[in-house]
């Protein structure tokens, strides 16, 4: 290395090599690791154990979170017992704790399941699920014995209890994004970036199935094969079917007109609300339902977060739920391309201790 003195100062110039112990090697190498690296944890069937609830542990969990509803229900001048005397079920929790509640209606084998609050955030969809389940108990004469309706009043429970709810888990992921679809690696990352110009609300996650939220969504749908799909959310302010045909204009098959036909008498008993063919995002659950497993899949939109209009609102589309529950509709004609399952037939299989094939 060369220098030249100057008055207060040495300039120098030229390279040096520096060498580094092995110790000293180790802590470099960590650190550009941790710079380049993140780190995620994906849920498998086997890291799944952290999040099941046993039986006497569902109980006690269920107890205390329905506690927790109701105080936070109470801030919104909402119902003073959501849950109520519902016979409710969780067999997974959240990574906040709080159990994933859901309740069974009725033996029969045509299905309907309603999903509520995936984003917390769209306060007027909190409430509707609570308010049908305990709805159907006090009017169980409402199920037919062909029928069965399953109820998840509350996906991201972890999103609602907070100071402001988010509409993010409390790992910061989108639970509308991060099911596992066709296009999830092709599309979802760049379009959370380029679309959403990587606005925090909107995030997929590293990777699809990662967040337990969505692993309890799949696995409802996995064990229960439901014959049709309701999820509320706001504020677009329509409905919007995604499932067998909604991409066509023309050329129905029956199947898929009679699937159609599903958002249209909902609309009918809900005022006449209007319907939209709405386009679905990588890693949606209309996309994973709907588009890809052909199970008719309605999103009721309600018009505003106003915590305010749920009576409104309540009124005027508990009748289409009730219709969306008695329109006869078996998925027939595509059982052998929807029954898919991602996780439940894990449950029969040692991992840990043998080959399967």
């Amino acid at each position: 290395m060369n220098c030249i003195r100057k008055p207060l100062r040495i300039i120098c110039w030229g390279f040096s090599l520096l060498v580094l112990s092995p110790f000293q090697d180790a802590i470099a190498h960590e650190s550009i690791m941790k710079r380049a690296f993140i780190k995620s944890s994906s849920i498998n069937p086997e890291s799944e154990i952290a999040f099941k609830l046993s039986q006497d542990e569902s109980a006690s969990h269920i107890k205390s979170f329905c506690a927790q509803l109701a105080t936070k229900f109470k801030q919104y001048q909402w119902e003073q017992d959501p849950c109520g005397q519902v016979n409710w079920q969780a067999s997974f929790q959240t990574m906040g704790k709080n159990p994933l509640l859901y309740a069974v209606f009725g033996t029969g084998e045509e299905k309907t399941l309603l999903l509520s609050a995936v984003h917390p955030d769209e306060l007027t969809p909190v409430p509707m699920g609570f308010r049908l389940a305990q709805h159907l108990r006090k009017n169980p004469q409402l199920i037919k014995p062909d029928q069965q309706v399953i109820i998840a009043p509350l996906v991201n429970p972890d999103g609602f209890l907070v100071a402001k709810p988010q509409r993010t888990n409390a790992r910061g992921v989108d639970p509308n994004r991060n099911f596992f679809t066709l296009d999830w690696y092709e599309k979802s990352l760049s379009w959370w970036e380029n679309l959403r110009k990587r606005s925090l609300p909107y995030f997929p996650g590293h990777f699809p199935n990662s967040e337990i939220e969505t692993i309890f969504q799949v696995r409802l749908i996995d064990d229960f094969q439901p014959d049709k799909i309701l999820s509320i959310h706001a504020p677009l302010g329509f409905l919007d079917y995604d499932g067998p045909g909604d991409q066509k204009s023309n050329t129905l098959s029956q199947t898929e007109s009679r699937a159609r036909e599903l958002a249209r008498v909902i609309s009918k008993k809900s005022n006449n609300y209007r319907i939209v063919d709405y386009s679905f995002y990588p890693g949606s659950l209309g996309n994973f339902a709907g588009n890809e497993r052909h199970i008719p899949t309605v999103t009721l939109e309600l018009r505003t977060t106003d915590s305010k209009k749920v009576p409104e609102y309540w009124e005027q589309f508990l009748p289409g739920m009730l219709q969306a529950i008695d329109y006869p509709f078996r998925k027939e004609a595509e059982i052998n391309k929807n029954t898919q399952k991602f996780y439940s037939q894990y449950d029969e299989l040692n991992l840990r201790g043998k080959d399967h094939t």
